[in-house]
């Protein structure tokens, strides 16, 4: 029997950058289809069990009412939340429940939101695979996958099938250091703001943006990595990341910041930067960093920052490796 464990963010795909822009609210219905499909896909392939971190939209009670007392579709028992953990309706709760599916013995971890959801589950977990699928606002790391296809990878890892090692690899993260001290990271994006948090955490106009690192960028992209995507591709695989620095002056780019939305903006300068590069800054002025789109450490002038790209960060299951080993093992026949 397999444990699979599932961080459905009721926030997500929700935020400022949405009412700005051309782009619809992603509700929570829509998320909770997309689990009860991973559900009934991953327990019509074994005996699998789903533990879903307890929020605000009550994901599990919701699905269990369906699946389980409506339609007889799952067992009683496929489904279940941690009897003991307290929700404080806020980022930390995804990071806890992240470290909480480890210490269970969870074979993965499904997270359901954007770039900043799958960031602040990365930040708990060490061991087991995260397999992000977008329902956020930003969406570079997540994958835009059908919750049925989700449901099958699940399965396949749960049941040990193929190996972690097989189908699964170590992405790329941006770890950062304010005057020597370790901080925080990102999975896609940093952005230098001038202008310190006041109101929404979400970074949506380009007057707010002085400097981005990133990960990954290409062209295809939306949202910040956009902007070095406009001169350059990084691939996700590629020992590589880019900064492009901002300014001001005549505008020499045309980048799609936001759903709808193709920003004119200023890059007086990109490049590419290698992995276990440290990049160093002795800030002129306070201002704050946009981990993966929201505002989250400050700086003050005179602070030192320092970023550096390492390809230490969780393991990332790709869905299309996984099922093209578990068709080769016969996962799929009767």
């Amino acid at each position: 029997m397999g444990l699979i464990a599932v961080a459905a963010n009721p926030a997500s795909g929700r935020d400022i950058r949405r009412i700005v822009s051309s782009a619809t609210v992603f509700n929570n219905r829509e998320k909770q289809n997309i689990v009860e499909r991973m559900i009934l896909a991953a327990t019509q392939m074994g005996e699998h069990r789903f533990c879903i971190m307890p929020e605000t939209f009550h994901f599990a009670d919701r699905i269990r009412e369906h699946l389980v007392d409506d339609f007889h579709a799952i067992p009683e028992d496929a489904v279940y939340t941690p009897e003991h953990f307290e929700v404080f309706n806020n980022q930390n709760d995804t990071t806890r429940f992240a470290r909480y599916a480890e210490e269970i013995g969870a074979d993965l971890l499904i997270v359901l939101g954007g770039d900043g959801t799958s960031r602040v589950a990365a930040k708990g977990i060490r061991q087991i695979p995260l397999l992000s699928v977008s329902t956020g606002t930003n969406n570079v790391f997540p994958e835009v996958v059908e919750g049925t296809v989700a449901g099958l990878a699940a399965a396949v890892l749960a049941s040990k099938t193929v190996k972690v090692q097989e189908c699964c690899e170590p992405c790329k993260k941006i770890e950062i250091y304010i005057n020597g001290e370790y901080t925080d990271l990102a999975l896609v994006d940093v952005v230098f703001s001038g202008y310190v948090y006041s109101g929404a955490k979400a970074i949506w106009s380009k007057k707010d943006i002085d400097r981005v690192v990133v990960t990954q960028c290409h062209p295809a992209t939306i949202g910040f990595s956009a902007i070095p995507g406009n001169q350059l591709i990084v691939l996700p695989e590629e020992p590589f990341g880019a900064i492009a620095e901002c300014g001001t002056g005549p505008v020499n780019a045309k980048v799609s910041l936001a759903a709808g939305s193709v920003t004119p903006v200023q890059i007086t300068e990109s490049a590419k930067v290698r992995e276990g590069e440290t990049m160093t800054w002795k800030m002129d002025r306070s201002g704050m960093l946009a981990l993966d789109g929201e505002r989250e450490v400050t700086y003050r002038a005179g602070d030192e920052v320092k970023l550096c790209i390492r390809r230490n960060g969780p393991l990332c299951v790709n869905i299309r490796k996984t099922l093209e080993l578990a068709q080769q093992r016969g996962f799929f026949r009767n």
